[in-house]
């Protein structure tokens, strides 16, 4: 993918509100540390993965079937087949990579809705959840619209042309700019373990503001393995390529095996088993911002549950061969055992 000069992008993502109610009992002793109980990918298998998924291929200068119309008429318009697969294998790349599931596709209805959201947004050059109706704008095209639009990721891109779907994904992954730092919310939707079935959309504004939408919200997967928690980066192999220094760290909960954690209660212990370089994050280091040192605890509604937040400061860039040790303490299990999670991160080049 060619990098750009400039641009400007903006992502957001929507929230269900889920009631994660913490057991009154207190906890027994600790046991033995948890790791994430998925897969464990190597090295070998990533650059594997990465050749065959992270190369989008779609003439992205063309990326209509049919042209959305945005106007004093509407109409959603179509994308080209291969570009929506471009996104799709992007989508299943960063899953692959965390021990998920990478068999995602693209339903039509789902793309259909995402059409009519992308619309809606590029109407006005509104970018939100919850974007007005445009004043010219049929009542069902708009309520299809906002069904999409409150029920995605959303991405607003401003600049040179681009493979926007393949740009949206990799944003809706980083997910550590300071609007979005607190939640990882784009990214907890996509590593979701019950999301099987994804669409997009995209439409561009009469301002040149290109608009991308991505349907989060499934749980259509028949069998969702049994796992204790999703790690970004994953345990084992993971690619530098799509890391930067200045990435938030997340480990969602499975919420059926932990009750609702409390922040005050949560230390990370963040080991460069290098140089032992040592970090020790808890809620003292809550202060949202660029770069540094960062913790935190959320617990509304993003993808599966709750997830604990963390980034280390000082970091000028993740090197090949590095590997990092987490220590998570201060869980309880839903049976009120204390619990600690432990695992391993080693970097690798997915291009060798």
């Amino acid at each position: 993918m060619t990098i750009k000069k400039s641009r400007l992008a903006l992502v957001c993502a929507s929230l269900i509100s889920l009631m994660l109610l913490s057991q009154p009992w207190p906890a027994s002793s600790s046991t033995a540390p948890l790791q994430p109980g998925l897969p464990v990918r190597s090295a070998q298998e990533i650059s594997v993965q990465w050749k065959k998924l992270m190369n989008p291929s779609a003439d992205y200068a063309n990326p209509y079937l049919t042209s959305p119309s945005v106007g004093k008429t509407y109409s959603p318009g179509s994308l080209q087949p291969g570009y929506i697969r471009d996104g799709v294998n992007a989508v299943n790349f960063y899953r692959f990579a965390s021990g998920l599931p990478y068999d995602l596709s693209a339903a039509a209805n789902l793309n259909v809705q995402a059409q009519h959201g992308a619309v809606l947004l590029a109407a006005e050059d509104d970018f939100s959840h919850e974007p007005s109706k445009p004043v010219n704008m049929p009542q069902a095209f708009y309520k299809k619209g906002l069904e999409a639009a409150s029920s995605s990721n959303l991405y607003a891109y401003y600049g040179y042309e681009d493979h926007i779907l393949a740009l949206s994904v990799d944003a809706y992954m980083e997910d550590s700019d300071t609007s979005n730092l607190a939640e990882v919310g784009h990214r907890r939707w996509i590593l979701n373990p019950p999301l099987k079935r994804i669409g997009f959309g995209q439409a561009s504004s009469e301002e040149g503001w290109i608009y991308s939408v991505m349907q989060v919200f499934d749980e259509s997967r028949t069998k969702v393995a049994d796992f204790n928690y999703v790690a970004y980066p994953a345990h084992g192999a993971f690619p530098l390529e799509v890391f930067g220094p200045d990435y938030a760290w997340s480990v969602s909960l499975n919420e059926e095996k932990f009750r609702t954690p409390e922040a005050k209660k949560i230390t990370v212990t963040l080991v460069r088993l290098g140089d032992r370089k040592t970090w020790k994050l808890d809620s003292k280091h809550g202060k949202v911002a660029e770069k540094g040192n960062y913790f935190n605890v959320d617990t509304n509604g993003y993808g599966s549950g709750a997830a604990i937040i963390f980034r280390p400061g000082g970091i000028a860039k993740y090197e090949e061969g590095d590997r990092y040790q987490v220590t998570i303490r201060g869980l309880v299990s839903k049976s009120g055992t204390s619990r600690t999670l432990s695992y391993t991160v080693d970097f690798v080049r997915a291009v060798k």
